[in-house]
């Protein structure tokens, strides 16, 4: 649980928006990890950063558990 968890869609949006093709998204309050896996859904590089060892915990398991649908790359 996190208090202010944004829709994954959303953070897909505003990363398409600021970050170039294959550029770096830089959150500097990682929380659950919701932008971390917006990236990883987008093809972009991601750096996350997180003061709360638990917080860091639940964004790591929740990235590295985020599956990239194949097809969806090829569009």
């Amino acid at each position: 649980f996190h208090p202010t968890v944004k829709p994954v869609k959303l953070m897909q949006y505003l990363a398409k928006m600021i970050t170039p093709p294959n550029g770096i998204v830089l959150d500097p309050f990682c929380g659950s990890g919701t932008t971390g896996i917006a990236c990883k859904l987008e093809g972009f590089q991601f750096v996350g950063i997180e003061q709360d060892s638990e917080y860091t915990k639940i964004a790591d398991a929740r990235i590295k558990n985020t599956e990239i649908n194949k097809q969806q790359l090829l569009f």
